[in-house]
């Protein structure tokens, strides 16, 4: 999934404080389940 916004999500959770949510950002992250939008042209033209 593509996000418009990720870094702005990403200070966002960390704002927060809340460690389940930054768990769950980071295992998003990290399984290149949560990507930029900024990556959609590159992935499409691959």
């Amino acid at each position: 999934m593509y996000h418009f916004a990720l870094p702005e999500l990403i200070e966002a959770v960390a704002a927060t404080g809340n460690d389940e949510a930054q768990t769950m950002l980071t295992m998003l992250l990290s399984g290149k389940r949560l990507r930029d939008i900024s990556d959609l042209p590159l992935d499409l033209a691959v």
